[in-house]
């Protein structure tokens, strides 16, 4: 009788693949330079609005600081990193329900500068 019940269950409720978390996966700039002093931002789109994601700087959980803004607008989520150091280089992940968006963090060289004559 178990046998019954487990194939009706099996047959009558198909497993589905796991929702999409984010929007438009392949227009994602998944690696970002910028320039010591300068600010940048890492950003991508969730399908849902109400979605929450976390961010990671090589691994590690971040919260929203001075140095580093946790931003959500509508469906767009941003990490923006105010005056970049060198420190702030590496690999930064948008998780959220279990899946991620991974981004390279290239901090080159000083800002330039160009004088008008």
């Amino acid at each position: 009788m178990i046998d019954l019940v487990l194939l009706w269950f099996f047959f009558n409720f198909p497993i589905s693949e796991p929702e999409e978390v984010f929007a438009n996966k392949e227009k994602v700039q998944k690696e970002v330079k910028a320039a010591l002093t300068e600010n940048a931002t890492l950003s991508c789109e969730v399908a849902r609005t109400e979605t929450e994601v976390k961010w990671y700087k090589d691994g590690k959980v971040i919260t929203s600081s001075k140095k580093l803004k946790v931003e959500s607008e509508g469906k767009s989520r941003r990490l923006v990193v105010e005056q970049v150091e060198k420190r702030d280089g590496g690999e930064y992940t948008c998780e959220a329900a279990g899946q991620k968006l991974t981004f390279k963090f290239i901090v080159t060289g000083e800002r330039e500068y160009f004088l008008s004559t």
